[in-house]
């Protein structure tokens, strides 16, 4: 399924949602939204929901991780919505330098709670 990539700020909370088949274009397109929306709000917030997406490669890991570290003076606080082990194990590896970064299994809603 080719993919897809949704980027808005909801309720001081920037939502990036991924769907489908990743690929290095999309994923620069999503860091592009998600850096301007921290530059023009006044949020620090990200929550990364991948549960529509396709396992990402390591190399989208690497591309993510690099991406983090670029930003992580504007984020207080970002989590990351997965439906699986492997990609949990790849935000894991995108998100290791985070300091105030977290994955949740399934849980939507216990993510955005954990962000407010």
């Amino acid at each position: 399924m080719p993919g897809y990539v949704n980027v808005e700020l909801i309720e001081g909370i920037i939502f990036a949602k991924y769907v489908g088949e990743m690929n290095v274009e999309l994923i620069k397109e999503a860091q592009a939204k998600i850096e301007r929306l921290l530059d023009e709000s006044d949020t620090s917030k990200i929550l990364y929901n991948t549960l529509d997406m396709s396992v990402p490669s390591m190399k989208l890991a690497i591309e993510m991780q690099s991406f983090d570290a670029k930003i992580k003076e504007k984020v207080q606080k970002s989590a990351t919505v997965v439906p699986g082990a492997t990609t949990a194990f790849m935000a894991s590896i995108s998100f290791v330098l985070s300091q105030n970064h977290k994955v949740f299994h399934n849980n939507l809603e216990g993510a955005i709670n954990w962000l407010k």
